[in-house]
């Protein structure tokens, strides 16, 4: 008899079932048990892992010990410093980054140095200086200084005097070589052009002439 009431409700429930899918889904979800909190199983998941990792990681340095001759302590001291290094060490990237900023930085130091000492020292071309002379000895200290780029510069200039600027030559008597007067005065260049004239027409005899009106005045014509 119970047997047949129980077939009858299930096969009432099926019905419904049939009837009205949603509600049949809706009320077995309801009859589950709730659902453990995620955050919990994944710390429980993450003790586990540590846990085991902790076990894992005592068991090798001991086999280390043993192999190496040490003590367990002095392996996991070593292990201990290593991961600290590790922590703080800066990735070769990063490194490499800063390296090339450091390199940029100094030579914008000494390329000011060298703008600075090169005008002191008459460079021409200060661009070409910079390219050309010797910077082993150039150093950038801690706090920006430079040095070492004046002696470089004074090896350039030796060895390329072009880079310097020559100053120009101090003129030496009132004249050349020529028609042109040895003495000073406003008369020389008038008594050197009246000359020049009178040879330019082949006028000797008045060429001969200026000479010695000019020579009576102790200017000494050619």
């Amino acid at each position: 008899m119970e047997n047949n009431t129980q077939n009858n409700q299930n096969t009432q429930v099926a019905a419904q079932a049939q009837q009205n899918p949603q509600g049949a889904a809706n009320a077995q979800q309801n009859s589950a048990p709730a659902a453990a909190d995620a955050g919990v199983i994944a710390a429980a998941v993450m003790n586990a892992l540590d846990t085991r990792q902790q076990r894992t990681e005592r068991s090798v340095i001991k086999s280390f010990a043993e192999q190496n001759g040490m003590s367990v302590e002095e392996i996991t001291r070593l292990v201990t410093d290593y991961k600290t290094q590790q922590a703080t060490a800066i990735p070769a990237d990063v490194q490499q980054r800063i390296d090339e900023r450091m390199r940029t930085a100094d030579n914008r130091l000494i390329s000011a140095e060298v703008r600075a000492v090169g005008t002191e020292l008459n460079i021409i071309d200060i661009d070409a200086a910079f390219a050309l002379m010797d910077k082993t000895g150039v150093k950038v200290g801690d706090d920006g200084s430079v040095t070492g780029v004046k002696e470089a510069l004074e090896a350039l200039a030796t060895a390329r005097p072009w880079l310097v600027k020559q100053a120009a030559p101090s003129p030496s008597g009132t004249g050349s070589t020529g028609n042109f007067p040895r003495g000073n005065g406003g008369e020389n260049a008038d008594f050197a052009s009246r000359l020049a004239a009178a040879r330019a027409t082949g006028n000797n005899t008045l060429a001969a002439a200026i000479i010695s009106e000019a020579a009576a005045k102790g200017i000494l014509l050619r």
